[in-house]
């Protein structure tokens, strides 16, 4: 999961046995402190700043902890998403005492810039304990190898027999839906294309996954399949991406951009402004990352979470290139934008994130009254999601 393409909450992964409730907070706070540097380390060689940690003063018991992993997660949001923590102990010794220390912790898991997770062992119920738990066993080659012989609606496809639709009903189908239809084969092909393209960047073969939707997006566009060409081609993009090849996604993420665009799919072409944004970030051009974002921000209006994350980076841009002003001006409207949301999809968001940062740079800047009615702010959003669950 934390190789994934998409992801950007750097993993810290605690496997020091469980022998009792202070050594177990120590051990995660070494850990934490030892991969957040690995992290400063290896965002460093490719010309990111990723803030360091206060100095720890004293021995750290649970509060400390606490503070020091939501410190750990503000500033890996300042640069990436956040970061998530896995309590995978090797063994545990007193499971009473370890289901209580993961209760005690599981409060500081935001879901944006920290998110928690521990091993439920025998005994320790955390399933009961923490409801936001999920499970999932599949066998992806068996679940792939089904999905590649489906038909259209579901069921195994035919192996022979005439269309379903006559060609003038087919062009009338077609005219009134403002999209071609597929043949059947090659709707199966561009299915098993997308597909096999899917599990290479699962696998880590990212060239290969490049070769199969690169086909993908050429099937598309010999057969009319104007919306599914460019969300091939956004795919490509990430694809292409993740082997080291930035000029080749630049290219893919702005032609997706702009046969979304032709088509009239609006949030098709905000995702792929996303990444083009992306792209360029890495590359340090930031005004050009930065514009992207807006773009990504103007064309995804149906989209609230991926509003959020445009304006949160825009912000990070404008931060970057040395213009606080702006920065500070981004994300005041961001925050303004989240309190308009209904809170239950206003918890969706990432705007905890973006009051972190806006917190930080007000901070930073001498602003210190501000920054603290902001911090206020942000619980007050948090708040009113709380109060509207329960």
């Amino acid at each position: 999961m934390e190789w994934q393409p998409d992801n950007r909450h750097p993993f810290v992964v605690v496997e020091a046995p469980f022998t009792g409730e202070a050594a177990y907070v120590e051990a995660i706070a070494e850990r934490l402190e030892r991969d957040v540097a690995a992290l400063r380390e290896g965002l460093a060689e490719d010309g990111v700043a990723l803030p360091p940690l206060a100095p720890s003063k004293g021995p750290i018991d649970e509060a400390a902890l606490r503070r020091r992993l939501m410190e750990a997660g503000r500033a890996a949001a300042g640069v990436l998403d956040g970061l998530v923590v896995v309590l995978a102990p090797a063994r545990v010794e007193q499971v009473a005492a370890y289901r209580d220390v993961v209760a005690r912790l599981a409060p500081v898991s935001n879901g944006t810039t920290l998110r928690l997770a521990a091993l439920d062992v025998p005994g320790s119920e955390l399933a009961a304990l923490l409801p936001g738990e999920a499970r999932f066993e599949v066998d992806q080659a068996a679940l792939l190898d089904a999905l590649k012989q489906l038909g259209g609606d579901g069921a195994p496809a035919p192996t022979g027999g005439q269309p379903k639709l006559a060609p003038r009903q087919k062009d009338a189908v077609e005219r009134a839906l403002g999209r071609k239809i597929p043949s059947e084969d090659a709707g199966a092909s561009l299915r098993r294309l997308l597909l096999d393209g899917g599990k290479a960047m699962q696998d880590g073969a990212f060239k290969l996954a490049v070769r199969k939707l690169r086909a993908a997006r050429m099937l598309c566009h010999v057969s009319g399949l104007e919306q599914e060409e460019a969300a091939a081609s956004i795919a490509l993009g990430s694809a292409a991406n993740a082997a080291g090849d930035p000029r080749a996604a630049l290219a893919a993420f702005r032609q997706g951009k702009a046969l979304a665009l032709a088509a009239g799919h609006r949030l098709l072409g905000a995702h792929a402004a996303l990444g083009e944004a992306g792209v360029l970030l890495t590359a340090k051009r930031l005004a050009e990352a930065r514009e992207a974002y807006a773009a990504a921000a103007s064309l995804g209006e149906d989209a609230p979470a991926l509003v959020l994350e445009a304006m949160r980076m825009h912000g990070e841009c404008s931060r970057l290139e040395g213009h606080p002003a702006l920065a500070t001006r981004t994300w005041e409207d961001a925050l303004a934008f989240a309190q308009s949301l209904d809170p239950g999809v206003r918890k969706t968001t990432s705007y905890a994130a973006v009051g972190a940062s806006l917190v930080e740079l007000l901070r930073t800047t001498g602003r210190a009254a501000e920054a603290l009615a902001t911090e206020l702010r942000v619980l007050q959003l948090g708040a009113t999601e709380k109060a509207i669950s329960a």
